[in-house]
């Protein structure tokens, strides 16, 4: 007998995405600009083994027992240190700690979505949050957006035009594209959502990742009763820990500590210990700042060898931080047929159709992920991925 499954599960669909990293479980040869993860040679092994001792060592088998929903009071503390930072001040009692920061996301929309509900996007934007959009029966639409991120005429207009349940944004070294939204394009939009009366969800994983240009304030800042912030441990620590930090409206944070009781009670006690235990320690901090110039590193190699290699008529954008590079071709170039070909060469990236929430999305664009390839091969997979275009 088959299973019934829900909507929501019906609306979620596997695509090509599934089968890249298929075959890239069979193929460890194949230069990966698909992945989207940290680099396994910068993930901090031996100093979370350390620090895993040392919480075993001050908290004993309470560090193995079950917790608060809202979190582990140590992290909790550090987690006001690392907002504050962002300009995110005054919130102690409004954060929580979540599962990772697609663990926040699914308690958010949870608790924001009902079937048929509406939620804006960028154009494009992280694919895999509009999976979750949808398995919530939520209907997602894109708002225009350049290279600032969403317009604000545009989102004014979608907001006037129909009821709206959450605004999905990632303002800093977006997923794909690596844009950064501006301060004053920040102010715009935050006035445009406090006079809607519209909720933001600020997707902020990637903000820590900065190899030039001067940090900004997050854009819960402006608008800190209409935002949902999102951030996570994952990409300067390890992904693994799956150790997210949420900050909520008031109004809420009750609802969402609710549900996330019913989808996992909380979030493990040990790997908050050692979450907070990195926060503390000198160490962690010195990881992460070897991380971070390693990364710009891979950035910089990365669009020196696209100004070396790819033919004319394709662009890209040169981000600040982060972990994409966006590529965009002329307008009849179709990235989804070059998939195959690419694997066929060594290498692997992902189209930039995975990143629209339309059914009928440009075909033109490719995203780069450069934080999961060595240095050494950079070069190399970008001259093979030009051979594919310019041979279209």
């Amino acid at each position: 007998m088959t299973a019934v499954v829900s909507r929501g599960a019906a609306a979620v669909r596997s695509g090509p995405i599934d089968d890249i990293f298929t075959t890239l479980a069979r193929r460890p040869e194949v230069i990966s600009f698909a992945v989207g993860a940290p680099d396994p040679a910068l993930l901090p092994g031996e100093l979370v083994a350390s620090l895993a001792a040392d919480v075993v060592a001050q908290y004993g088998t309470s560090a193995l027992q079950y917790g608060s929903t809202r979190g582990f009071p140590p992290l909790l503390d550090q987690a006001q240190i690392l907002l504050r930072e962002r300009g995110i001040t005054g919130p102690a009692g409004l954060t929580h700690i979540a599962t990772g920061g697609s663990g926040a996301l699914h308690s958010v929309c949870m608790a924001l979505l009902d079937p048929g509900a509406v939620v804006l996007v960028e154009i494009p934007t992280y694919g895999p949050a509009v999976k979750v959009f949808r398995s919530h029966g939520a209907v997602v639409r894109g708002v225009e957006s350049d290279m600032d991120g969403i317009l604000p005429a545009a989102l004014d207009a979608a907001l006037a035009a129909q009821q709206v349940a959450m605004v999905y944004l990632l303002p800093t070294f977006q997923n794909p594209t690596g844009r950064t939204m501006p301060t004053a394009r920040r102010k715009q939009i935050a006035e445009i959502i406090v006079r809607h009366g519209a909720t933001v969800v600020e997707d902020d994983v990637y903000v820590d990742l900065r190899y030039q240009g001067n940090p900004l304030p997050a854009f819960w800042s402006f608008a800190p009763h209409n935002t949902v912030y999102i951030t996570s441990l994952s990409k300067t620590v390890a992904p693994a820990l799956r150790t997210g930090i949420a900050v909520l409206p008031e109004n809420l944070l009750e609802h969402v500590l609710a549900l996330k009781q019913g989808i996992d009670m909380q979030t493990s006690t040990f790997n908050q210990a050692i979450a907070a235990a990195f926060l503390r320690s000198a160490e962690g901090a010195a990881h992460v700042a070897r991380a971070i110039e390693k990364y710009g590193a891979k950035l910089a190699a990365l669009t020196a060898a696209l100004h070396r290699h790819m033919p004319s008529g394709f662009s890209w954008t040169e981000p600040e931080g982060g972990m994409f590079v966006w590529v965009e071709g002329p307008a009849d170039f179709d990235a989804e047929k070059l998939i195959g070909p690419a694997l066929d060469a060594g290498i692997a990236f992902l189209p930039g159709t995975m990143f629209y929430a339309a059914q009928d999305p440009p075909r033109n664009g490719i995203r780069l992920s450069f934080a999961n390839v060595p240095s050494s091969e950079i070069d190399r997979g970008i001259t093979v991925l030009a051979d594919l275009c310019a041979a279209r």
